[in-house]
This record gives structure tokens, sequence and C-alpha cells, in this order.
């Protein structure tokens, strides 16, 4: 019951924060300066609980039914511009597949130099990695008969053909295409009465939608970030502060949950203890770490 009550406040605490930013706040009240820049603080701070949530979705951890899960995961969805069915099908390809080529932005292939490979680097770190997620469903808005043409040209390399044969099975499926045209219909319609009602403040709304996709791209490779490349289902485990694990919903034991994605979230912190295993510095030295730039990875 506990776990119950903890999961809809936090659901609360997003809907709550969604109403004020897409419209219900600047209908209240005009923001001085620094009223703004907390808003958008809040924005960043709660953007992990707020993807956390939709994440457990994707498993199948945050209702017992899976119709809740998903109507829950869209709406999260939804409401930070990222249709569920495509964002589901990247994060299982990650979990089924970790470290393929779509999966290690970090990589300096064989020839490629350091200062060639930063920029695109830095630029999917910080913001890349989100606009790929929101840029990835337009195409489905075609005809069904382009979307084999489109998967053609996807990484043409052998080794990605499992990912190429995966997208084509789940971006024909009539259901998901069709979920995945309404959720972009919604995201639009939301968007644009977002900054209509923010009108001439629509600049304060633009900085929360922005600075939450900084956060999630950034959050994105973390844990991953210089791993080997056959490290397969591996990645870090690092310490966060226990009072406010929440924020994160307990993802610093990352590792854990790529060995065991159906273990809720509040079950983390005990089965990791169970395992007497040594975790990989602070979470927060994790998101640094990834600014070093692209690496050579080991085998």
């Amino acid at each position: 019951m506990r776990r119950r009550l903890t999961d809809a406040a936090l659901l609360i605490v997003v809907a709550v924060f969604a109403v004020m930013q897409f419209g219900l706040l600047p209908a209240l009240t005009t923001l001085s300066l620094w009223q703004a820049i907390m808003l958008v603080a809040i924005a960043a701070l709660t953007a992990p609980m707020h993807y956390g949530l939709m994440h457990e979705t994707m498993h199948g951890n945050l209702f017992k039914s899976e119709t809740a899960n998903r109507a829950a995961g869209r709406l999260l969805g939804i409401t930070l511009g990222l249709p569920f069915e495509t964002m589901r099908f990247g994060h299982l390809a990650h979990h089924g597949f970790n470290r393929h080529d779509y999966d290690r932005p970090e990589s300096l292939h064989e020839g490629e130099t350091w200062s060639r490979k930063a920029l695109g680097y830095y630029f999917q770190l910080v913001i890349g990695n989100e606009f790929l997620y929101v840029l990835a469903p337009l195409p489905l808005l075609l005809p069904m008969s382009t979307t084999p043409k489109i998967v053609k040209f996807m990484n043409q390399s052998p080794d990605m053909e499992w990912f190429r044969n995966a997208a084509l099975r789940t971006f024909t499926n009539p259901a998901r295409r069709r979920a995945i045209r309404v959720d972009l219909i919604a995201i639009v319609a939301l968007f644009a009465f977002g900054f209509w009602m923010w009108g001439a403040h629509w600049e304060i709304f633009a900085c929360c939608l922005l600075v939450r996709w900084c956060v999630l791209s950034i959050l994105d490779n973390a844990p991953h970030y210089a791993m080997p490349l056959d490290s397969g289902m591996d990645a870090r485990n690092t310490t966060f502060p226990k009072p406010f694990r929440w924020l994160i919903l307990n993802q610093n034991f990352h590792g854990l949950h790529h060995h065991s994605p159906q273990t809720p979230w509040h079950d983390l912190p005990a089965s990791f203890a169970q395992q007497n295993t040594p975790t990989h510095g602070s979470w927060f030295a994790a998101q640094a770490r990834q600014f070093r730039g692209p690496v050579q990875l080991p085998d």
C-alpha cells in the first residue's frame, strides 16, 4: 500500500507541474525574473522523476495492468513531447542489445580523430539524444508503404540487421502506428496551447521544455559511458543521497536494473544490498564523466 501511495504521490506531483507549466501558471500570475528562474530549475529537477515514471510503465512496473501502464506511459510521454511507443521501442532495444551501434555515441571508430568526433558528440550529449527521440516518430505520419524504405536508411551494418527488422515489425503494426500518430497530434496541440497561454512570456515555457530535454539527454548514456563494447547487460551502479533517490526513482542502481528490469524501482536498493557488490562512484560524477568526450572503447 505504501508503494502505491508513493507512486500516486509522484504522479500527482508530475501532473500538477504539467498543468502549471502548460497554462495554469501564466493564467494565474505574471512571474518575476527570479520566479521564472525557479520554475525552470524545478522543471530540470523533476525531469528525471517524470521520465522515471514513464520508464516504469515501459517495463510494466508502475501498475499491474498493461492497459494502465500504457495509458499512463502515453500521458507522461505526451507531456514530455516523447511518444510512448517509439520511446519504449528504443529503450527495450537498449536492454536487449546493449552497446549496439546506436547505443555508444562516445565511441571513437578506427581512424576517427577526437576533434572530428567531439562536436557531434557534445551536441548529442547536451540535447541531441532528446531531439532524436522527438524527431524519430515523425516519419510514421507518412503512409505505411514508406516505412520499409525509411528503415533501409538506418545503419547498414550486418550487425544492425536485428535492429532494422525489429523496427520494421514494430512500426508497421497498425495499432502502434495509430497510437504514435495520436500522441504526436496531442503533443503538437498541447505544446501549441502552452505557447499560446504563456503569450508574451513564451520564452519561459520554451526554457522549461528545453531544460528538461537537456537533462534527459545528459542522463541517457551516463551509466554506460566508456564501458567495453562487450559489456552486455552490464551498467554502472552509483551512489546517490538516500533521502533524494525518489527524484531519480533509484536509477543510480542502473546496473542492477539492467540485470533485473522487472524489479520495480522501490525494490532496487534492497536487491542491490543483497548482492554485496561495489558501486562505481557517485551518480553526479557519472554525469560529469561524459564531458571528457569521445573515447576509444575497449573490446
